[in-house]
């Protein structure tokens, strides 16, 4: 079965932390033990803090640096007809920093690993828009709705997992390309700024997006112990909504401190969908959760490039 995840930090982990690339969560041995065929590696530009943003372009050039160390091949081209049966890579964008707030930036990226999704903000305001992380209110500022402009023309998909509701909306109302929520949970689950709200499942839903569950125990539950079980209760409830089309995985490893039992690693996924399976899941449900939800938005995008 085809497995997809839309978010990971492994790049920031080797190229910024220092981490050895074999004590990362995300390696090559655990991707082809899970079945990973597709992992979305993310350039972690966000900065941390209210102060200048520092260098975030010169932290995503180090990491692309990094990415022979990650071991697994990335498709900067034109994805293949048919999902990868092996590990296989392609990129995102968390935090809009390393644009500066120039067309030319995303252009020079865009020319040499092709983004296949950009998180606007990531907890942090910046050029772009407001973050989820300091309120709802501000949206999208209008170098974002230029950006969104030219993410439409270069098939590139805008991601609102860390962005605030009005930058949401603003999404909605002026992105041709669907939005999608790389790796978020559901807030009236867990009711932390950085999960959707039923309303913004449900436009993504109507908009055939992709919403990736996120790992991170600390979404998933309040008292942040969570187990396979609340995986589970994550996806029905998006089940609920109608997005049987639209779920998948974002596990957001090597950038979480804490994640349900036996759901540490890629190598684990099968656990997920053992899971799941014992929810009384069908096997066709599973494929479109575990990978071709994502893969499908992904194409979609790519076909949509001016």
């Amino acid at each position: 079965m085809f497995i997809a995840d839309a978010h990971c930090d492994t790049l920031y982990a080797i190229a910024i932390e220092g981490t050895k690339p074999a004590d990362c969560v995300v390696t090559p041995a655990r991707l082809k033990q899970g079945g990973v065929g597709l992992q979305t590696y993310a350039l972690f530009c966000g900065k941390h803090g209210p102060a200048p943003a520092g260098h975030p372009r010169a932290d995503a050039l180090a990491m692309l640096k990094a990415v022979e160390q990650a071991g697994v091949p990335i498709l900067t081209g034109d994805l293949p007809d048919a999902p990868p049966e092996v590990p296989t890579g392609v990129f995102s964008c968390e935090g809009g920093e390393m644009f500066e707030g120039s067309l030319a930036r995303l252009e020079e990226f865009q020319q040499r690993l092709r983004l296949r999704m950009i998180a606007l903000t990531w907890n942090f305001e910046n050029e772009i828009g407001h973050p989820a992380a300091e309120g709802p209110d501000g949206g999208l500022k209008p170098f974002g709705f230029e950006l969104l402009r030219a993410m439409d023309r270069e098939g590139i998909l805008p991601d609102v997992s860390h962005l605030n509701e009005a930058g949401f909306w603003d999404v909605c109302e002026r992105a041709a390309l669907p939005p999608i929520a790389s790796h978020s949970d559901c807030r009236w689950l867990c009711d932390v700024p950085r999960n959707l709200r039923k309303e913004q499942v449900r436009a993504i839903v109507e908009r055939g997006g992709f919403i990736g569950v996120n790992f991170y125990s600390d979404f998933l539950r309040e008292d942040a112990h969570a187990t396979l079980d609340d995986v589970v209760r994550h996806v029905d409830a998006l089940m609920e909504m109608g997005a049987e089309k639209v779920v998948g995985f974002g596990s957001d490893f090597d950038g979480i401190e804490h994640w349900p039992e036996g759901l540490a690693h890629p190598g684990e996924f099968p656990n997920a969908l053992d899971a799941l399976r014992r929810r009384g899941y069908s096997e066709d449900t599973l494929r479109d959760l575990a990978g071709l939800n994502l893969w499908r938005v992904l194409k979609r995008a790519e076909a949509a490039r001016g």
